[in-house]
C-alpha cells in the first residue's frame, strides 16, 4: 500500500544529503520509524505549492524516523504550515552532515562544531541549548555528544548555555557514524497534543493515531474504536474529518472518564459517542454492519494484558470487528502478536489483509494491520 507523496509536489531521490550546506534550503522532520512515507506525503498534502518542485528522501543516511526534503525555498509561510502536521514530533532545518572516524568521535564532533557552527552566524545575544539523539554502537552517550557539541559552540559564538530559556536550540544527531548539525524549530514535540489531560503509560502516540487513521482513509462515514483508552484515536478523528461519526468505548471506567477529560479538553465532545462496555458486549449494543472503520490500538501484552490468551483474543476480536463492519468496511489496528494475529484471521476469513508494516513506536515495535471487511 503506497503513501508516498504526489509526483508533482515532491519527487523522490535518494543521497539528498550530499546536497546540504549552511545556505541550503531544507527541512528535516521527524516521526516514528515505519511512517516516513507518510509524513512525506502530508508534508505534500500540507505545504502543497510551497514545496512543488521540490525532492524528498525517507530516512536519508540511515537516519529511521526522519524525513529530509529539499523545497526551492524556506519562508515563514512554509514555516507556519509545516508546524501543523499531524505525524511528526520535530521540523529541524539541517546544516550539514560529518563523518566519524577513529576513536576520538567526542572530540571530532566538537572541533566541527568549533570551526563550523551552524555555517552561518547566530544571534550571540541569546542562549543555546544543544539536543541529542543516538542510535547504534557507541563509547559515548547522547549527553556527551550534546557536552562535546556544545564546547564547540561555545568557542565559536561565545554563547551562553541555558536548557531551559534558550533562543536557540542545537541538534547534534549520531547515526552509526553519522553526525548530523541542525536547528530545532519546534520546542515541544508536534505529537505532544495541548489536550491531553488524562496519560496513562500504555497511550497512544497522537501522530500513530493519525497514521492510523490516514491508512483507514477516514474521510467519511462511521468510525469505532473499541479500546479507545485515553481517547487518543477518536479526538484524531474528529480533528481529521469534520463529516466522520464516531465512536468510542472501553471496558476500562477509569479510561473512559480520563478520555471524557480529555476529548473535553480538545473541544470535541459532540462529535464522539463514549460509551462504557467491554469489547464482548458490542455485539448486542450494536448492529451487524453498523461501521464502516474500525481503528484501534487493542491491548499488546506488554503494559497492557500480561497472562491474556492472545490466539484467543484475536479470534474473538476479529469476529467482533466483523460484525460491526459493513462489507468493504477497513480495519485498522497495531498488534505485537503478529504470527498469532495472522493465524487467527486465516482461520475465520472474515478479512483481506491489504498492508502490514512495523512501526516503532515509545520503545517498542508493533505491526500495524490495514484489512478490509470480506
Amino acid at each position: 500500500m503506497s503513501t508516498s507523496p504526489r509526483g508533482e509536489v515532491l519527487r523522490h531521490q535518494q543521497h539528498l544529503v550530499q546536497q546540504l550546506t549552511g545556505e541550503t534550503p531544507a527541512l528535516l522532520l521527524t516521526t516514528d520509524a515505519g511512517l516516513e512515507d507518510l509524513v512525506a506525503a502530508e508534508a505534500a498534502d500540507r505545504l502543497g505549492s510551497a514545496i512543488k518542485g521540490g525532492l524528498y528522501e525517507r530516512r536519508p543516511r540511515g537516519f529511521h524516523g526522519r524525513v529530509l526534503i529539499l523545497p526551492p525555498r524556506l519562508d515563514p509561510q512554509m514555516r507556519n504550515l509545516a508546524l501543523q502536521m499531524r505525524s511528526i514530533h520535530h521540523i529541524i532545518e539541517p546544516r550539514y552532515t560529518f563523518q566519524l572516524t577513529g576513536d576520538e568521535a567526542l572530540e571530532q564532533i566538537r572541533c566541527t562544531l568549533r570551526e563550523r557552527g551552524m555555517e552561518d552566524e547566530l544571534a550571540t545575544d541569546g542562549a543555546f541549548r544543544v539536543t541529542s539523539h543516538r542510535h547504534g554502537e557507541h563509547t559515548f552517550t547522547s549527553t556527551d555528544v550534546q557536552r562535546f557539541a556544545g564546547a564547540g559552540l561555545i568557542d565559536r559564538y561565545g554563547m551562553g548555555v541555558d536548557l531551559v530559556d534558550f533562543d536557540h536550540e542545537i541538534r547534534v544527531d549520531v547515526h552509526n557514524d553519522e553526525c548530523l548539525v541542525g536547528i530545532q524549530w519546534t520546542r515541544e514535540r508536534l505529537s505532544k497534543r495541548s489536550w491531553r489531560r488524562y496519560h496513562p503509560r500504555a497511550s497512544l502516540r497522537a501522530n500513530v493515531a493519525y497514521a492510523l487513521l490516514r491508512f483507514a482513509k477516514a474521510d467519511e462515514g462511521r468510525l469505532i474504536d473499541p479500546f479507545c483508552g485515553s481517547g487518543t484515536i477518536p479526538i484524531e478523528a474528529a480533528q481529521y474529518s469534520d463529516t466522520l461519526e464516531i465512536c468510542a468505548s472501553d471496558y476500562s471506567e477509569e479510561a473512559i472518564t480520563g478520555a471524557r477529560d480529555n476529548i473535553a479538553a480538545a473541544g470535541v465532545a459532540p462529535r464522539i459517542e463514549l460509551e462504557h462496555h467491554d469489547v464482548r458486549r458490542l455485539l448486542d449494543v450494536h448492529a451487524e454492519g453498523s461501521f464502516d472503520l474500525l481503528v484501534t490500538n487493542p491491548p499488546y501484552g506488554i503494559r497492557v494484558g500480561q497472562g491474556m490468551n492472545f490466539f484467543v483474543f484475536y479470534l474473538r476480536f476479529l469476529h467482533t470487528a466483523a460484525h460491526l463492519l459493513c462489507p468493504g468496511g477497513r480495519l485498522v489496528f497495531l498488534a505485537w502478536k503478529r504470527g498469532i494475529v495472522d493465524k487467527a484471521n486465516q482461520q475465520q476469513g472474515y478479512f483481506k489483509r491489504l498492508h502490514a508494516r512495523v512501526i516503532g513506536t515509545g520503545g517498542i515495535y508493533p505491526r500495524m494491520y490495514v484489512m478490509e471487511r470480506r
